[in-house]
């Protein structure tokens, strides 16, 4: 049975059951566009990044399927994947990244947060958009509340439905918008870059941590096999790793290494069941390995020098001139489309590499015909 949403007078259904996650799904594939939204938690409550509910909703229904008690949610990634079914997203870079992670590559997405940038909306969040168009308040109390506990709350399912709910009325207004200015396209390739986003997995995270700067060459090799531990100990005990282990510890642990158990009772920062003996014994035989790799590594007591900046491609005169004519540009551009819809077209990041002499590199084709377009209405050659 659903439930009614107040101020859409549509209804959702919590979906808990493999029989009612089924019988959901041929509803769901036979819908022209789906609305859809996740709800996870990435290391805020409970140990990795995790999908909690998968919010996705057709004109008529919205489905709030529990992934904690459906194990199998292939026949869902399958519509997902479709690119003939439309998948109407508000800011889905997350979103993405996480179900590619999950095995499912979405297609055929139109990003409404994408759309509102691209028309040059200047508060382009979620509830900002639906209180501008259609005088909508959302109750944000819920988006940071924990997704991973059972029984949800009336409030967090009311929460959750409302974040798709809205999504198709949404996408109407603002793709008419879009026709209206023929901007259709570029919406069309901001999205395709969007599918194509990848998962960059990066092996040197314990170097991002703050402090870590430090850090010998010698110590920091200490830190990555700490880091390495505490994950496995967030892992076991189902905690953030910062939860279980501060940031600031880590790094003061592989700074000065704590080498007698009472100095470990006392270390600041521990969650308060590591604090036993059998836990500083681990973390001894970790912190030990460590140090034998690193002798035999032949790592210096040295910290990292930086590197110097690379020499300029051109001279300081020239990068003037460039950057003073790709300014121009992007000045008529602005006025043309919009202060935000130029950032999206020539970001500073462009213009400064440009600057500094090199050649403009386009991602985007859209950007690159407006860019030409406006430098060859200026006379200026780029």
């Amino acid at each position: 049975m659903g439930q009614g949403l107040r101020l859409t007078g549509r209804f959702y259904s919590y979906i808990s059951s493999e029989v009612d996650f089924l019988a959901a799904i041929p509803q769901l594939a036979n819908a022209p566009e789906l609305a859809l939204d996740l709800e996870f938690d990435d290391n805020r409550y409970t140990y990795g990044l995790n999908l909690c509910l998968v919010q996705v909703a057709t004109r008529q229904q919205c489905f709030l399927i529990d992934p904690f008690t459906i194990k199998n949610l292939e026949p869902l990634w399958e519509l997902i994947d479709n690119p003939a079914i439309i998948k109407i997203i508000h800011s889905s870079t997350n979103d993405i990244l996480l179900l590619k992670k999950l095995g499912c590559r979405p297609r055929g997405v139109f990003d409404t947060e994408i759309a509102a940038r691209l028309l040059n909306y200047q508060r382009t969040s979620y509830a900002n958009i639906l209180q501008v168009l259609f005088n909508i308040e959302v109750d944000k109390t819920n988006q940071v509340s924990n997704w991973n506990t059972r029984p949800l709350s009336d409030a967090q399912l009311a929460y959750a439905a409302t974040d798709v709910l809205h999504l198709h009325e949404l996408k109407d207004v603002l793709w008419q918008e879009l026709l209206n200015l023929e901007r259709q396209e570029w919406l069309a390739e901001e999205c395709r870059l969007l599918e194509d986003l990848e998962i960059k997995e990066q092996s040197d995270r314990h170097l991002k941590l703050k402090g870590s700067e430090r850090l010998t060459y010698f110590q920091q090799h200490l830190l990555k096999q700490l880091f390495l531990f505490r994950n496995q100990l967030a892992q076991k005990t189902n905690r953030p790793p910062a939860m279980v282990i501060a940031n600031e510890t880590l790094v003061a642990l592989a700074l000065q290494p704590v080498s007698d158990f009472r100095s470990w009772q006392a270390t600041k920062g521990l969650m308060g069941q590591l604090k036993e003996n059998q836990t500083f014994r681990e973390y001894r035989q970790v912190l030990d390995a460590a140090e034998q790799e690193a002798e035999d590594l032949q790592l210096t007591h040295q910290r990292p020098f930086r590197p110097r900046r690379p020499e300029p491609l051109i001279s300081n005169d020239e990068s003037v001139v460039r950057r003073q004519k790709i300014q121009v540009v992007q000045s008529h551009i602005a006025q043309a489309v919009g202060d935000n819809v130029v950032n999206m077209i020539l970001p500073a990041a462009m213009i400064n590499e440009y600057a500094e002499g090199k050649p403009l590199e386009y991602k985007k084709e859209y950007a690159r015909q407006v860019i030409e377009q406006t430098a060859a209405d200026l006379h200026i050659t780029l």
